[in-house]
């Protein structure tokens, strides 16, 4: 029976030394009813009876000498546990013809022995170090034992033999575990200048740029890595946007077609009402939705809040009150009628619904104080704004002409 924990170890090894144990071709057939054994003692294993299937590649090994039989009969055995048993015929094998395969599992089996020592001291001796099964099973060995920086250092070693990006990986996470951070940098961009942006390569790159709170080149990295998945788009336009690098969220959302929900989005959080407004009448266009429509009329006002602007606006905000009749248009609508002396009594109105609608809401007390100011009321005006704690701007400029307005109308009275 093949145990959970020999499984678990065969394919980390298989993972880090990219080494297969698939079975070759086995060639050209040596004795009568060679198939039959093979397909038996595979039927054997499939049933885990691992000692049949050990006895069927002996006797095949025994009969044709062929290499493939030997590896099977090593596999088996290690499978079951057997660890002398593979040290000592994988050391029989090898002392007269070298073997990947078996040297690989008489290699685990002194690990599965805790002989670390002498499996590194096989490895020494039986491997060219230009190798790259030297270096494959010298790092899974330092790995084991933690020693993450000789791993890495015999990594370092493979990459330059290989080039491979399986190799660099698992160099590159080594490195940022002991915090290696510039040399993985080093080692990824150089990967990433020579073969362009693989996914794994430029997610390593992102990891490490957001460890290090470098997000010019984590926004940067997350562009490349569109063309996988349109959310590092999103997450590259995100931290455009909190670092105010505006300009290139533009080119970001031109580049990839984003559209202009997107351009929107850009001129609202530069403040920018202007163009706001022209990108939300345009998508109000576009679509039909209300929501751009209010932002229209709210960007358009901030940018030019002129009399022919209310006027302007003032029919698009009473259509919009027909379908969300809130407070927050009826008092938009109605301060924006008193402020430019439009209609201050209709203005009043409208205020007067927003704040039967949200009676504590302290902006549209300030809308109603500002309406009856607005009509020569300064007592009335006085008596609803000074109990307004809110420390706005506009709202302390409506407090202090009002209470002037108050002082006026006493000293008329004396």
């Amino acid at each position: 029976m093949k145990s959970e924990k020999l499984i678990g170890l065969l394919i980390l090894l298989l993972m880090i030394t990219g080494c297969s144990v698939k079975q070759p071709p086995v060639g050209k057939k040596v004795i009568p009813n060679e198939d039959d054994y093979i397909i038996k003692a595979l039927m054997y294993e499939d049933e885990n009876n691992l000692t049949a299937a050990i006895n069927i590649y002996k006797f095949l090994y025994d009969k044709t000498k062929k290499p493939v039989y030997y590896e099977k009969l090593i596999e088996d055995l290690f499978y079951q546990k057997k660890y002398e048993e593979v040290i000592k015929l994988s050391n029989e094998y090898l002392d007269n013809k070298f073997d990947k395969t078996i040297f690989m599992y008489n290699i685990l089996s002194l690990l599965e022995l805790k002989k670390v020592n002498e499996a590194k001291k096989e490895l020494l001796s039986k491997l060219n170090k230009k190798d790259e099964f030297f270096y494959r099973m010298m790092a899974f060995i330092y790995l084991k034992e933690k020693n993450y920086k000789i791993a890495a250092d015999y990594l370092k070693s493979l990459y330059a033999l290989n080039h491979s990006k399986e190799t660099l990986l698992q160099l590159v996470d080594i490195l940022i575990k002991i915090k290696k951070y510039n040399e993985a940098l080093a080692y990824l961009r150089t990967h990433l200048d020579m073969y362009g942006c693989e996914y794994d390569i430029c997610l390593r790159l992102a990891i490490i740029y957001k460890q290090t709170y470098d997000y010019n080149s984590l926004a940067n990295i997350y562009e490349k890595m569109g063309k996988f998945d349109q959310k590092y788009l999103m997450f590259a336009f995100r931290i455009y946007l909190d670092n105010g690098k505006y300009d290139k969220a533009l080119k970001l959302i031109s580049k990839n077609n984003l559209g202009d929900e997107y351009r929107l989005i850009v001129y609202e959080t530069k403040g920018d009402y202007k163009k706001a407004s022209i990108y939300a009448y345009k998508l109000y266009e576009k679509t039909a939705k209300l929501s751009y429509l209010l932002k229209y009329c709210t960007y358009k006002y901030e940018a030019e809040p002129t009399k022919e602007t209310v006027k302007e606006i003032m029919p698009k905000l009473k259509y919009l009150l027909k379908f969300y009749p809130s407070p927050y248009l009826y008092n938009f609508l109605g301060y924006i009628m008193i402020d430019k002396d439009i209609d201050v009594k209709k203005g009043l109105e409208y205020v007067q619904k927003a704040v039967e609608m949200k009676p504590d809401n302290e902006e549209y007390i300030d809308s109603l104080a500002w309406g009856y100011y607005k009509l020569g009321k300064c007592k009335e005006a006085w008596e609803i704004i000074k109990y307004i704690k809110l420390k706005d701007k506009e709202i302390l400029m409506h407090k202090d002409k009002i209470q002037k307005c108050l002082k006026k109308m006493k000293k008329g009275k004396k």
